[in-house]
């Protein structure tokens, strides 16, 4: 069983990200549940403040930080669903990777390695099409292997059935264009971690 983190890319309650990310983990530890296990975290509950070179320097990281990035470093692949603002990531998904970046040296991040399968989705105009670009390459620049996904929708209210699971054709669309490539790669990528361990 590989282990996989599913993170929301917005802190807003109710949003369509935060939604997506609770509803894939659930598909994931339902389609693959032989293969993998998926847990949700959340960036609501998490105490990080602005990020500060200051702070870093003179080692006063948010426990949150520490705590998150020692999770990260038990995972074998990433859900990372993302909103997308004037053509950018948010500001929130963006300070929490910069303090997970500064716990570790430039060449160890805990990215480093990992297989993200980075997905968006919205009902207004492109959705998340011009923010993702910009996340994949600043993970990519982190070492990591990013998946991307969009998913292709009307409203955001077609995207989740009344018991706020997704509707068939974007499950079939998950599996089918990055939750199997997640599953495979983190299976890939396990031995490895598990050998670094030692």
């Amino acid at each position: 069983m590989i282990d996989l983190i599913f993170l929301s890319g917005s802190s807003q309650i109710g949003s369509v990200h935060r939604r997506l990310a609770k509803a894939a983990a659930a598909l994931t530890n339902r389609k693959f549940e032989n293969q993998a296990y998926a847990t949700l975290t959340d960036l609501s509950d998490l105490d990080l403040p602005n990020f500060s070179e200051h702070d870093v320097a003179t080692n006063e990281t948010p426990i949150d930080a520490i705590t998150l990035c020692n999770r990260l470093s038990q995972a074998d692949g990433m859900f990372m669903s993302s909103d997308e603002y004037t053509g950018a990531y948010s500001a929130v998904l963006k300070n929490t990777i910069r303090w997970l970046s500064a716990r570790t040296a430039e060449s160890e991040t805990p990215f480093r390695g990992m297989p993200i399968a980075l997905c968006g989705a919205s009902s207004r105009g492109a959705g998340s099409l011009r923010g993702q670009p910009a996340l994949a390459q600043f993970l990519g620049e982190l070492g990591a292997h990013v998946i991307p996904q969009y998913l292709e929708l009307g409203t955001s209210a077609s995207l989740f059935n009344d018991q706020g699971g997704l509707h068939q054709r974007f499950e079939k669309q998950l599996v089918e264009g990055c939750l199997l490539k997640l599953v495979e790669a983190g299976k890939a990528r396990r031995p490895q971690r598990m050998l670094a361990l030692q």
